[in-house]
């Protein structure tokens, strides 16, 4: 143990390895913002800003992790997006200016600044991550109140955006608890309101009023078999309930009372499984039509060639690598995706590594766009035209969402509501 001379008092293990954590963290820091100071002495304002995230803001971080580090470039001055070879030619002189000044600093995150914001509006997770849990060593007005938006729930169709509707509920309903006669059925008829606006957010809809949201829910869940016609039922007395304590509160029975605030409690609850199961179906449908573009947008280059695509989608890599001018990344992007796939059949969504999939689906993003310039170039459609041209083969089949993963949105569901029950045992025994 080392002894503080200041106060004469023994220092812990815990106590010593803590205060060596922020030491070294603090030196990270200060080599981050020498870079940024260098960042800034080369490209001037073209820098928005530079953010340090994922383990050391946190305190978390060993004594080999990287510095992992989020840059922001403005690029509102051009007219079209910043050409790819031009946005590697950039990130490669960044990196090696930050391996300069530090070689733990990782540059893990390269956006430039309508990327960023776009990544924010559609709530894609490294930059939800990267905001989130990360701090900046210099910024302009970018980093922070992207982070105070998100912190309060601004930013639509994010797990932040959900929870605050869930958050409202809950504490709606605690609230609810407190009160009694007149005040109670309007309480329980917000915890209503919000507890069914939340999974009608998540998928991408403006919250209805109040008065609309049970038969909102029912046309878009009810409907589609993913929520049951009592919890319509139950929306549609707690809100029947609120407009009698509000015109007739001496009308409201004690026993009425403690009816509804179960009802509230159990549709709260469902409204929770239900948001789980869309946010599970949300995910795995992105990453499925993803897939199904590049096996499209492969299919589309061969066809340009004048090349047939093979009957079975596993040969298409090697059609492709006989028949397009295609590097060693583009046919590794087979095997990635097949991967990706594979943990999806096989309930592990979890294991996929987010990071990764968003270098996947960028690189993804990147082929479908030089294939369309070369369509538009030999014919007469536009980029846009060339995936729906091709449902009909027999690639675009085996591609589709059912076919390729049997049962996957009955998976997921039923994954979702495991953890909603493991969260409610949770609830129980605390």
């Amino acid at each position: 143990m080392k002894e503080d001379s200041k106060c004469g008092s023994v220092m812990s293990g815990a106590d010593k390895v803590k205060e060596m954590r922020e030491k070294s963290q603090e030196r990270r820091i200060e080599a981050a913002e020498e870079f940024a100071d260098k960042l800034v002495d080369k490209l001037g304002d073209k820098v928005k800003c530079v953010a340090v995230w994922g383990s050391v803001p946190q305190g978390e971080h060993g004594y080999d992790s990287d510095i992992d580090t989020l840059v922001i470039l403005d690029d509102t001055k051009l007219q079209n997006d910043v050409p790819q070879d031009a946005r590697n030619k950039i990130q490669t002189k960044v990196t090696e200016l930050a391996k300069e000044t530090d070689d733990r600093i990782t540059i893990q995150y390269f956006p430039f600044l309508t990327e960023f914001w776009n990544s924010l509006r559609k709530g894609e997770p490294l930059a939800i991550e990267a905001v989130r849990n990360g701090e900046p060593v210099y910024d302009v007005g970018i980093f922070m109140p992207a982070k105070r938006l998100l912190e309060r729930g601004k930013i639509s169709a994010t797990r932040e955006s959900v929870k605050k509707r869930l958050k409202m509920a809950a504490a709606g309903y605690k609230k609810a608890e407190k009160n009694f006669k007149s005040s109670i059925p309007h309480k329980l008829e917000q915890v209503m309101a919000n507890a069914g606006q939340a999974p009608i957010m998540l998928v991408g809809k403006q919250p209805p009023a109040k008065e609309r949201v049970p038969e909102t829910l029912e046309e878009m869940f009810v409907e589609q078999e993913m929520l049951e016609e009592e919890y319509v039922e139950i929306a549609q007395e707690l809100y029947d309930f609120g407009d009698k304590g509000e015109k007739n509160p001496q009308k409201v029975k004690g026993e009425e009372v403690e009816e509804h605030l179960e009802k509230a409690d159990d549709f709260v609850r469902r409204m929770h499984k239900l948001v789980s199961q869309l946010g599970a179906k949300k995910k795995v449908k992105g990453i499925i039509d993803d897939y199904k573009q590049f096996l499209k947008a492969n299919v589309a280059a061969l066809r340009a060639q004048d090349v047939e695509p093979p009957e079975d989608k596993d040969d298409l890599p090697e059609v492709v690598e006989e028949n397009l001018d295609v590097d060693e990344n583009h046919l590794e992007m087979f095997d990635r995706w097949e991967d990706v796939v594979e943990k999806i059949k096989e309930k592990e969504l979890e294991e996929v590594n987010e990071k990764e999939l968003y270098e996947l689906k960028n690189d993804t993003h990147d082929f479908i766009s030089r294939v369309g310039k070369d369509l538009q170039e030999m014919k007469e459609g536009q980029a846009e035209e060339m995936a729906p041209d091709m449902d009909t083969s027999s690639i675009a089949q085996a591609a589709d969402t059912e076919e390729m993963v049997p049962n996957l949105e009955k998976k997921a569901e039923h994954e979702a509501e495991e953890e909603m029950e493991d969260e409610e045992e949770d609830d129980v025994e605390e």
